[in-house]
């Protein structure tokens, strides 16, 4: 069973601007997510490294058979739909398996989505940390002689100074998500 637990505390329901957001805002006074990890080439990747750019986070595992392709199937589309923005949008899938999901595996896997999607691993304790700067749960589960991975399967939306804006479920439609990632690629930092 897949958790859907996110900490939303202080959320407000209006924007600011003229244009309200769709998806859940969270709260501007949680600290700035971090996390450093290795992506598809073996290279250190921080949060810092994606600033400039809106950044949409979700965390997930390459073994799971529904939720994580489901989503990753679903940003791939808004993406497209996004045409010349997409250039200023970053989609990032860390993954919650580090056993399993190897630099190389992860890339592959994000690549059959999007080749601009950005897998990205790490030690166990590097997962970790990055998991507690975005308040996601999971828990590995054993399943016969294997494994799956339980997780909460909110979708972050970090903005162009790498402040956590937005937080999106697997109920957003594609059309919320083309909404905020236009509103917030196109806001000034």
């Amino acid at each position: 069973m897949l958790w859907l637990s996110i900490a939303l505390t202080g959320v407000s329901s209006a924007a600011q601007g003229t244009e309200s957001f769709r998806l859940m805002q969270w709260s501007q006074a949680a600290p700035e997510p971090r996390f450093d990890l290795i992506d598809g080439d073996h290279r250190r990747r921080s949060a810092a490294d994606f600033r400039g750019r809106v950044t949409v986070v979700f965390f997930g595992f390459t073994h799971c058979p529904d939720v994580c392709p489901g989503e990753l199937f679903k940003l791939a589309q808004v993406v497209k739909r996004l045409g010349v923005t997409a250039a200023k949008v970053r989609v990032l899938f860390i993954t919650l398996d580090p056993e399993r999901d190897t630099p190389e595996l992860l890339k592959s896997y994000v690549a059959s989505f999007d080749p601009r999607f950005i897998g990205l691993t790490g030690s166990a304790a590097d997962i970790n940390a990055a998991t507690a700067g975005f308040s996601v749960q999971f828990a590995k589960v054993p399943q016969g002689r294997d494994y799956t991975v339980d997780h909460s399967t909110g979708t972050y939306v970090l903005d162009k100074t790498g402040r956590l804006r937005l937080v999106g479920t697997m109920q957003t439609s594609i059309d919320d998500w083309v909404h905020d990632l236009r509103l917030l690629a196109d806001a000034r930092p």
